[in-house]
C-alpha cells in the first residue's frame, strides 16, 4: 500500500500535472483543496459562506502554510490559467467569489481517486467506488461535509513534527516519500542520489535543493546518508515512522470524508419521515 499511495499519489502532484502550472508547494496543495471544499458548502443566501477572497484567506490561516500575499499571487495563477473564475454576486457587485471551473474539479477528483484507491487496498469493503470512478455528485458531498474536519487536518500536519518543516520546502516531502518509496522496493540496491534524478524534472526541483532536503532531513534522524561522498540513503526507522503517520492521517481523514459524503447523498435522496398528525 505504502508504494502504492506513494506512486499514485505523487504522479498527481507532478510540475505537468498541478493546476496553474507551479509547483506543487503543501500551501498550494491545501490551497485548491480548501477553495472546492468552500465553494461546495456555500449557500447562495448566506452570505456568511459565500467563497470570497477573504474568507478564503481566513480559511487557509488555519494551516499556517502561506501567506497573504502568497495567496493572492496564487488565485491570480489559477485565474490567469483557466482554473478559476472570479464570479459575480447579484446582491452584492462589489463581491466575487472564487469559484473552481471544471478543469480544477476534474484535477481534483483525480487526487482524490489516488487517495481512495489506496484505502480499496486496506479495506477492500466498501472498496470506495464512486470516489474511484471520479463520480461528480460523490465529489461535491464529499467536499462540502470536508469543511467539518478541516481543522483536524491542520492539527495533524502540526503534530508530525518530524516532517512539519518539510512542507514549507519546496517538494520536501515527495523528496522523502520518493526516498521511502525507493527503500522498500522489493529486492532494492542501495537507495543513492543518482537515483532522485528523475524528481529533478518531474517536480522542477535543482540538485543542489533534492542535496539541502537531504541533509535537513539526516540532521532530523529521518535518513541517513552515507558512503562515498555521502551519496547513498537509507530511511531510519524514525524516518518511516513519521512517513507513516503522514500516510495514515492522510488516508483516516479521506475515509471520514467518503463515510460523510456517502450520508449526505443518502439524506439528499431519502427525505425524512414525519410522522402523521393524531
Amino acid at each position: 500500500m505504502r508504494r502504492h499511495y506513494i506512486t499514485a499519489t505523487m504522479a498527481q502532484y507532478e510540475f505537468a500535472n498541478f493546476p496553474g502550472g507551479w509547483q506543487s508547494t503543501a500551501y498550494r496543495v491545501a490551497a485548491i483543496g480548501m477553495l472546492v471544499c468552500l465553494h461546495a458548502a456555500h449557500d447562495n443566501e448566506d452570505r456568511a459562506t459565500w467563497p470570497t477572497l477573504a474568507r478564503f484567506k481566513e480559511a487557509m490561516a488555519i494551516f499556517g502554510l502561506s501567506s497573504a500575499r502568497q495567496i493572492d499571487h496564487f488565485v491570480a495563477r489559477l485565474v490567469e490559467t483557466g482554473y478559476v473564475v472570479l464570479e459575480r454576486v447579484k446582491a452584492d457587485g462589489r463581491l466575487r467569489l472564487l469559484k473552481p471551473t471544471e478543469q480544477l474539479l476534474e484535477w481534483d477528483r483525480a487526487v482524490l481517486a489516488s487517495y481512495y484507491e489506496s484505502l480499496r487496498i486496506l479495506y477492500p469493503d466498501p472498496g470506495y467506488r464512486l470516489p474511484i470512478a471520479r463520480d461528480q455528485e460523490f465529489h461535491i458531498a464529499m467536499r462540502k461535509t470536508s469543511t467539518r474536519y478541516i481543522q483536524n487536518i491542520a492539527d495533524f500536519i502540526r503534530a508530525n513534527t518530524d516532517l512539519l518543516p518539510f512542507h514549507s520546502m519546496y517538494q520536501g516531502v515527495h523528496i522523502l516519500l520518493a526516498v521511502t518509496g525507493l527503500n522498500l522496493e522489493p529486492q532494492r540496491t542501495p537507495v543513492r542520489e543518482r537515483d532522485l534524478t528523475d524528481l529533478r524534472q518531474s517536480f522542477g526541483i535543482s540538485r543542489s535543493h533534492i542535496r539541502n532536503t537531504l541533509a535537513a532531513a539526516e540532521a532530523g534522524g529521518l535518513i541517513t546518508l552515507s558512503g562515498q561522498n555521502q551519496r547513498t540513503i537509507a530511511i531510519t526507522t524514525r524516518g518511516l515512522a513519521a512517513i507513516d503517520l503522514f500516510i495514515a492521517n492522510t488516508l483516516a481523514a479521506h475515509d471520514l470524508g467518503y463515510q460523510l459524503a456517502i450520508a449526505e447523498l443518502v439524506h439528499a435522496i431519502e427525505p425524512p419521515v414525519h410522522p402523521k398528525p393524531g
